[in-house]
Order: C-alpha cells, then structure tokens, then sequence
C-alpha cells in the first residue's frame, strides 16, 4: 500500500467528526499497515481505536475489529490464527445480519482458502462476495482476482480474461495503486500461462506470445512507478519466457540472469525451475553447450509429483 493511501487515511482520521467514523477509519489504516508489514504499528493503531470505543458504538463496528485482527494475523504469517479468527468473524457478522462485513470478511477467506489449496471453500465465498448486493468495492476486488485466478489454474483462460476485465472499473474506482498493480500483474501473467500452454501442446500462438509481451511489460512499467510497490520478479521471469517463445534468446538470457537468482528466494518454486530449463535452452541455442547442459540437468532435478504439467512440458 502507497504512503499515499496512508496520508489520505491520516488527513481523514483528522478531519472526522464523529468518534464511530474515526474509529472505522483507524481500522482501515490498521489494515493498510498490516499489507506493508508493518504489523507492530497495525496493532498500535487497532489498541488505540479499541480505547476509543464509546458504549453505544454500532454492533457491526465493535465485530469488524476480529476482522482486522485476522487480516493482521495473515501478514505476520500467522495462517492457522488468521483463518480461525477470519471464521470467528465471520460467524459472528453472520449472526449480526452486517452484510458488509460478510463481504469483507468472506473476500479475505476467498483469498485465504485459494492460498492453501481449498478450491471449494475459495470458489463459495468468492461467489457469495459477488452475489452481496452490500459487498464493498474491496471486497468485490479481492473475490473476482480469486475467481479468475482459481479459473486460470483450472486453465480456463476465456473466463479468467472475462473476469479481469469486468475487475478493471471496480479496480479504478478504488484508487489504490497496489490494487492496479496487481490487477495488471495477474491479468498478465494469465496471457502469459495461456501463451505456455498452447506453446506445450505444439500450437505456438504468436498474437498471444505478442500481447503478453505487452501485457508483462505494462505491469512491470506501472509497478516502478508506485511506491511500496509489488516485487517484479515473476514477470520478468514470465517476459523472458514469451522471448524464448520468439526465438529471441540473447534478450531472454539477459532477463534470465538478472531475475533467476532472486526467485527461489520469493518463493515461485515452479517457475524457477521453468526458468532454469528455458535458461539452459537459451544458452544451448547459443553455443554455451557445457554451460546449458548443466542448468538443463538442474532444472530436471527439480522435478517430481508436485511439478505442474506445462512446467514438466518445458524441462523435457
């Protein structure tokens, strides 16, 4: 999240004239700073907002206060905490009748259940977000990028592209720069994977290889530009990839060797190793035998029940 967002969150806690608005507000920005990391400040501004609580304070401000512990509990990488406090939350706004906060509290469950592999749970709240005529606009954000990744993975690539598209005016709306980035990132990285697959199954779309060119290209340009902004590593590794797939291997190498040796270390397992083989394929294209052999070889150990199909295509 921007210092932007922050400042403007600060200039509104200022300026609120109504202890329930101002306590809201501190919530807001007890979730802005838990998304930067800064999870000690996060717990700070949420004590100060709880100090402030008057007797008669609306029931569904009192229980958005297990929400944001929850949100706080995920970005202190505290994931079976945050989803048995996201639950607690969400039972409890259930039981209150507070819609918004159902939305709220079910968007953050889409995303936490998609990280840990719970499709069904992920797809069902994501789906009642959508259906929440009072969902807020962060809210329908985070459940349609859940959607339409979950619809990507499934490699249903026409209904993830659909739905990153009816994201982009709920995206501007928010006026929140990380959330564009994002949006940018996973729209992206969708032509991107589409580009793959078809690549894997021998049907080279070049329109496809071009747009995600384009598409990785923008999200890397607009990620420079915003502060705090998301890491850029898988989408140079992604833009190095749809250069292979042109034959364009001296650029591809050059990406390759600046991006390949920071992404074990933020996590994308596969598409290390997908980078490693098509690193080896560069340098084996270009004369650097002994060299591409030996990344071939690493790439190929890397391999084993969990490797994803199109990422096994790309190492034989």
């Amino acid at each position: 999240m921007s210092q932007r967002l922050l400042a403007a969150n600060q200039r509104n806690v200022a300026a609120a004239t109504h202890v329930t608005e101002r306590i809201r507000l501190l919530q807001d920005r007890a979730v802005l700073l838990a998304r930067l990391g800064r999870v000690a400040e996060a717990e700070r501004t949420l004590a100060e907002a709880e100090q402030q609580m008057p007797a008669d304070a609306p029931r569904a401000l009192e229980l958005r206060f297990t929400y944001v512990r929850a949100i706080g509990s995920y970005f202190s990488n505290r994931f079976a905490d945050a989803h048995r406090t996201m639950y607690a939350a969400l039972r409890a706004a259930r039981k209150s009748n507070e819609p918004m906060l159902i939305s709220e509290c079910e968007s953050a469950l889409a995303l936490f259940m998609q990280r840990e592999g719970d499709v069904r749970a992920a797809l069902a709240h994501a789906r009642s977000v959508l259906a929440n005529g009072d969902a807020t606009l962060e809210a329908r954000y985070r459940a349609s990028l859940a959607l339409a990744s979950m619809h990507q993975d499934a490699h249903d690539y026409e209904t993830a592209y659909r739905l990153y598209r009816e994201t982009h005016e709920v995206v501007k709306n928010l006026d929140d720069e990380i959330a564009m980035a994002s949006w940018l990132q996973r729209a992206a990285v969708a032509k991107a994977a589409h580009a793959r697959q078809s690549a894997g199954r021998g049907e080279l779309d070049k329109p496809g290889v071009k747009q995600a060119i384009a598409e990785l290209q923008r999200c890397i340009d607009y990620a420079k530009q915003v502060p705090d902004g998301p890491a850029t590593t898988l989408d140079h590794l992604l833009l190095a990839e749809m250069y292979v797939l042109q034959n364009r291997h001296k650029r591809a190498l050059v990406l390759y060797d600046q991006h390949l040796p920071q992404c074990e270390g933020d996590g994308f397992l596969h598409e290390c190793t997908a980078a490693m083989a098509d690193r080896a394929n560069c340098l084996l294209q270009l004369g650097e035998t002994d060299v591409g052999y030996a990344q071939a070889v690493a790439a190929w150990r890397r391999l084993d029940d969990s490797t994803p199909a199109d990422i096994r295509a790309i190492v034989h």
